[in-house]
């Protein structure tokens, strides 16, 4: 069960850079740019990969090649996931890409079976429906049928299509390091290959799309906010860093790496709602957008949580 502490930890760090994003590619960067904020995650893979180098020194670029390869390849493919979340935030906001991204646990499950193999037991299966269900309670039942909107079909497709590279850049990142769980220096080796490719690939956007330069300068360099826009990405880079080491790690001890995607995306919804939109967003309403705690509310995310903590005891 220890393995549940990952997602959860990740997911404050992954939730805090979510709304400092939504700020950015919705109010900083210029109109249908947001997959320019890709360029300016770079610090956080460069300060990765010196975080490990200075932990293991230069044993971080001893690997075999063909596992060097792949992890290489799997950093290249989280960009990709990452250039449509910032796009689905643009379409839409933070709430709304969170709600559509609970489809990932389902994703996660047929590509984990798909490329590595993964055999769910029936109890592991029973503990992901468990915690599918808390995911339904919370998301179906959190507004009444009059505050209810018809979804927003661009900002679903964008966010369905950033889980389905996100997830396959983990899939693809445990196929290549899952035998080296038990050596924390190797883990820590194949993450620093991971955000070379990374790294790489968003050299590479830096190179070949010229309007995203432009929206960067912009936005963080020659803009009249660009000081503010500067320190929110800074404060996203330096959050999204922490939750990477976290979650990172997690998928080598977690049993199916569905069960680690159902638990980090049900953590987001309580993350989320409970420290964003219910206590920073009364300190901030004009940056969080807060609401108003009912009593249906709370009964809500009691019931979610009893099935959560249900479904992963299910699971273990």
């Amino acid at each position: 069960m220890l393995w549940a502490i990952f997602p959860i930890f990740a997911n404050f760090f992954y939730v805090s850079g979510s709304y400092l994003e939504n700020y950015l590619t919705d109010i900083a960067l210029p109109k249908k740019r947001a997959g320019a904020l890709i360029l300016g995650r770079l610090p956080s893979f460069v300060m990765t990969m010196l975080i490990l180098l200075a932990i293991f020194g230069r044993a971080v670029f001893i690997l075999p090649f063909y596992n060097a390869c792949g992890l290489i390849l799997a950093g290249a493919i989280n960009v990709v996931g990452s250039i449509y979340y910032f796009k689905a935030l643009q379409t839409g906001d933070a709430a709304d890409v969170n709600i559509f991204g609970q489809l990932s646990p389902l994703i996660s499950l047929g590509l984990g079976v798909a490329i590595l193999g993964e055999n769910v037991t029936a109890m592991q299966g029973i503990g992901l429906a468990i915690i599918m269900a808390a995911i339904l309670v919370i998301v179906f039942g959190s507004t009444s049928k009059k505050e209810r909107q018809a979804p927003n079909l661009s900002v679903a497709r964008l966010t369905i299509t950033s889980a389905f590279f996100s997830i396959l850049s983990d899939v693809v990142y445990a196929f290549f390091i899952k035998d080296f769980t038990a050596d924390v220096s190797l883990f820590g080796r194949g993450l620093f290959f991971f955000e070379i490719g990374s790294a790489l690939a968003v050299i590479l956007l830096f190179i070949c799309r010229h309007s995203w330069r432009k929206a960067l300068k912009t936005t963080f360099v020659t803009g009249k906010s660009h000081t503010r826009n500067m320190a929110a990405l800074v404060g996203d880079n330096i959050v999204f860093t922490a939750g990477e080491f976290l979650y990172k790690y997690g998928l080598l001890v977690v049993p199916v790496i569905a069960m680690m995607t159902a638990v980090s995306k049900v953590a987001s919804l309580f993350i989320s709602f409970f420290i964003f939109t219910l206590l920073l967003g009364r300190v901030f309403p004009k940056f969080i957008h807060g609401k108003r705690i009912t009593h249906r509310i709370l009964a809500q995310y009691l019931i979610a949580a009893v099935l959560i903590v249900v479904g992963i005891l299910v699971m273990n």
